[in-house]
Parts: structure tokens; C-alpha cells; sequence
């Protein structure tokens, strides 16, 4: 039970208010902006966006990994880096771009899920 009760907590604090939500398509350029080689300075704050995106996103499925369906689990190897997730982020939505209307904390969740399924 506690362990709903905090994934309800932080599904309403990821999605909630115009300064956090994000749909697929705003996600989609500000990690775009993080997965780049050659970032500028006017896309520094989109990038650290996607970036610390990753880092809340990774640490809710470490915490709530244990409770959820085996099948939906997630095996986040330990050397992923959240540059390395913003590109998995980006060519997930890229490959389904019928999802981008969608809220951007599911989509990040969706995409870990696919490349980092537990065997």
C-alpha cells in the first residue's frame, strides 16, 4: 500500500501544473537539445530539462521497480547515464510519433520499459 501511495504522490507531482507537464512533443525537442553533440547555450536549459527529466523519471522506477508486474519492470543497468536515456527517450518517440500527444513522464516510462525490460 505505501508504495502506491507514493507512486500516486509522485504521478501528481510529475503531472500536475503547466511547468512540469510535458507532452511527447516538447519532450521530444528538449531531449533532442540533451542528446546533441554540439549543444548551444540557447538550448542549455531544455537539455538539463530532458536531463534531470531522466534522473526523477530513473529514481521513481528504482523506488516503485519492486512493487510493479513483472512484465512491466524495468533493469535499469547501474552504468546508464541520463544522456544515454535522454537518446533512448528520443528514438522512442521518434519510432512512435503517434504517441507524442501524450503526457512526457509515460512516454520516458514507456521508452526505459522497452530497452531495459527485465529477462
Amino acid at each position: 500500500m505505501k508504495i502506491w501511495t507514493a507512486i500516486a504522490g509522485l504521478v501528481t507531482i510529475f503531472g500536475c501544473g503547466n511547468t512540469v507537464a510535458m507532452t511527447g512533443n516538447e519532450l521530444l525537442d528538449s531531449c533532442k537539445n540533451a542528446a546533441s553533440d554540439n549543444p548551444t547555450k540557447n538550448t542549455s536549459f531544455t537539455a538539463g530539462f530532458c536531463l534531470g527529466s531522466m534522473q526523477s523519471i530513473g529514481d521513481l522506477l528504482t523506488f516503485v521497480n519492486a512493487g510493479l508486474k513483472t512484465e512491466a519492470r524495468v533493469c535499469l543497468p547501474a552504468t546508464v547515464t541520463n544522456g544515454q536515456a535522454s537518446r533512448v527517450v528520443v528514438k522512442y518517440l521518434q519510432d512512435n510519433p503517434e504517441k507524442l500527444h501524450l503526457n512526457g513522464t509515460a512516454l520516458v516510462i514507456m521508452a526505459i520499459q522497452k530497452a531495459f525490460p527485465c529477462k
